[in-house]
């Protein structure tokens, strides 16, 4: 495996300098009418560095405010998973008033496979595993769940857990519990990321800023906040024991 590959790690971060859109188009020759789908898309292309010893094999992209030629940005990048598979990347085009007005994710595949680290590997049944391991030895986990009998799912991306708890213990971890889950904890890739390797631990914070969603149960949800925390807490604990 060569260096630059070895170096690519969940949470590894970019951020380029701010261009005028018009320029960074001008600079490649090129002319694509702003009314164009992949305007921003090809703009955040020029504007970041490919992934080391890698070819990007798909990518999905969404404007919550398509950018024009007029607008100045820059991009920022995170990457979100590394796997034998591939290697998942946010890239962000930022306004200069601090908006992200376009976005996406980049999966890239490498020759060499990269090492994938389970515990950072949010939401796969490997990672569901290490974190069942720590929850059991959480007296704040297993008081706060020692009468409830039900599922809690954890979705990053496409990617889901599912945790099936009783009398205080997860019994069983599983991409897809056989009835379903109680309710699912949902947020993307980028907010796990920050979530998990963040130097604070600001779950509430974010929590109250509307930053995750739920599927199912809404009102087993909102009671379950406190184990819900601790589970955070305990997935922080195992992301950055290999990260620092």
């Amino acid at each position: 495996m060569t260096t630059a590959i070895a170096s690519l790690r969940v949470g590894v971060r970019t951020s380029t300098r701010t261009r005028l859109v018009a320029d960074v188009l001008d600079r490649h020759g090129l002319r694509i009418p702003s009314r164009s789908q992949s305007f921003g898309m090809v703009v955040a292309e020029y504007l970041t560095d490919a992934v080391p010893c890698a070819e990007r094999v798909a990518i999905t992209w969404s404007a919550t405010a398509p950018i024009a030629e007029s607008d100045h940005v820059h991009a920022t990048t995170v990457v979100t998973r590394v796997g034998a598979d591939g290697i998942d990347r946010e890239v962000r085009l930022v306004d200069d008033a601090g908006r992200v007005r376009e976005s996406g994710t980049e999966t890239w595949r490498t020759e060499a496979s990269p090492e994938s680290v389970p515990s950072l590997d949010f939401c796969s049944v490997e990672w569901g595993e290490l974190l069942r391991a720590r929850l059991h030895r959480d007296a704040a986990f297993t008081s706060s769940v020692s009468t409830w009998d039900g599922t809690v799912g954890l979705r990053c991306g496409e990617r889901e857990v599912h945790l099936r708890i009783y009398q205080g213990q997860v019994i069983d971890v599983t991409r897809r519990a056989p009835l379903g889950a109680t309710f699912t904890f949902e947020t993307s890739p980028a907010t796990w990321v920050d979530l998990l390797l963040s130097d604070s631990d600001d779950f509430m914070r974010r929590a109250l800023r509307g930053e995750f969603s739920s599927a199912g149960n809404g009102y087993e949800y909102l009671r379950l906040t406190k184990p819900l925390h601790a589970i955070i807490q305990n997935a922080r604990a195992l992301a950055r024991e290999v990260h620092s």
